[in-house]
């Protein structure tokens, strides 16, 4: 193992064990509240970044997706008595399988014909919901939905659940390195990059577009069936617009195509919104402004501070020392040519 891929394991285990007792340094019941948001909304960033970041299209239907797992969930342990538990996969197939359905009719085009059919198809999904009155309760929404549970634990508090969404965002983190260290992983970079180049050596568009979509719809529904289960209510507005508008700008605050860019952004969000709430009415102007000079400034998002600063340190220990006594490489010496 060389010294960064050392480096590299011992600022992840650090940074796994800072998450893990985070809850025991925030103090409150509130706080930790804001911990399994701040985890939630990587989580589900995580699952936008592969469409956003990893094959490069404009999605403006993931909360739809979101909801699906929601209500599938909500509706399997309150009307039929499933477990939670059970429920948690079962909403992520649902959600795969409005993905796959989707995601085949969407597909076939691409850039702003694709994400205005994404925002149709999310305005379908939840005009549905708002309908369908007999088994989504319409506007009124379904409540008393039942806590996770694993045994005799109850993730019925913010604690636990902090913890139950932490595990999910690390492994979703992995299963997102090991893919883009994947040939399917690659096959999604070489489409986002050029697709027709990639069409000409050999890979499926279509079906890597529909794979990557597929992957992150079901992910998404299961963190909007946590969701439900740990704010125990859920109303079709789950499926709104604003909370498509919100995942992207977590993605884009930390950095598409990234890892940790969805996670940094989703801090960064939940901490600004909160913090700006003494700002009473101008809150969401200063936050407007921030995510305005964000964009500008930090193309690349937050992750790229990281990388600016790595390669500009890199760049200067690289540097070739020049002899002394002699003049620079390719400046011209006292005698008038150029070394």
């Amino acid at each position: 193992m060389n010294t960064n891929s050392h480096g590299q394991t011992l600022a992840i285990a650090g940074g796994v064990a800072a998450l893990a007792v985070l809850p025991f340094l925030s103090g409150n019941a509130y706080l930790e509240h804001l911990l399994v948001l701040w985890m939630l909304y990587a989580l589900l960033a995580l699952s936008l970044n592969i469409v956003i970041g990893y094959l490069g299209e404009l999605t403006f239907g993931h909360a739809a997706f979101v909801g699906v797992g929601a209500y599938t969930s909500a509706i399997l342990s309150t009307q039929f008595g499933l477990p939670p538990l059970l429920g948690l996969p079962l909403a992520g197939l649902v959600a795969a399988g409005f993905g796959l359905v989707i995601g085949y009719a969407a597909l076939r085009v691409v850039g702003p014909q694709f994400a205005i059919l994404t925002l149709g198809f999310g305005a379908i999904l939840f005009t549905i919901t708002n309908h369908w009155v007999d088994l989504t309760r319409g506007p009124m929404g379904i409540t008393d939905i039942p806590p996770m549970a694993i045994g005799q634990l109850a993730f019925d508090s913010a604690r636990p659940t902090y913890y139950l969404v932490l595990a999910l965002v690390l492994a979703t983190a992995y299963l997102c390195h090991a893919l883009v260290s994947s040939r399917t992983g690659r096959a999604f970079l070489a489409v986002r990059e050029n697709a027709p180049l990639a069409a000409s050596l050999g890979i499926n568009v279509f079906h890597t577009k529909l794979l990557g979509f597929v992957a992150a719809t079901a992910i998404a529904g299961i963190g909007g069936a946590i969701y439900a289960h740990y704010i125990r209510v859920i109303t079709p507005d789950i499926m709104g617009v604003h909370n498509v508008a919100a995942l992207i700008i977590v993605v884009i605050i930390g950095g598409r195509g990234t890892i940790l860019g969805p996670i940094l952004g989703a801090l960064v969000y939940i901490g600004l919104l909160e913090s700006l709430r003494v700002a009473g009415p101008l809150r969401m102007v200063i936050f407007a402004a921030l995510l305005t000079g964000t964009v500008v400034f930090l193309p690349g998002g937050l992750v790229s501070l990281w990388q600016r600063w790595r390669n500009s340190h890199r760049s200067e220990n690289t540097q070739p020392a020049t002899p002394a006594g002699l003049p620079p490489t390719g400046l011209p010496s006292a005698e008038g040519g150029a070394k």
